[in-house]
């Protein structure tokens, strides 16, 4: 799969003992499908693994915005927030077209 896109979400509450990472990697498998890695789990350990493929760029961008709106309302769900701890493009690809708006407000602090 080419990794044509690498989003790294952090977050950490030490009252609670939560220490969460969420990582979407978009690619393109042998076939020229479109794919979404998902890996989530506590910060350190491999975690869970989703993937998801399809012909239909529609439904792989659907994907990874639904789940990263999901991840900015972690505060009112697991008491704080995540923050974008890592972050990388491939030529040619427009994260701004696969990214929720709210995100890319905060990947200037990379």
């Amino acid at each position: 799969m080419d990794n044509l896109l690498n989003i790294v979400l952090e977050a950490h509450n030490v009252e609670r003992n939560h220490h969460r990472q969420y990582e979407i990697t978009l690619g393109k498998d042998l076939l020229d499908e479109w794919t979404v890695k998902i890996r989530f789990g506590r910060t350190g350990q491999y975690g869970r693994v989703q993937q998801f493929a399809s012909s239909d760029i529609e439904e792989m961008r659907s994907v990874i915005c639904d789940r990263l709106r999901r991840r900015l309302s972690a505060p009112k769900r697991i008491g704080c927030e995540y923050q974008l701890s890592g972050f990388s493009e491939s030529h040619g690809i427009d994260a701004a077209n696969w990214l929720p708006r709210q995100l890319l407000g905060t990947m200037h602090k990379l």
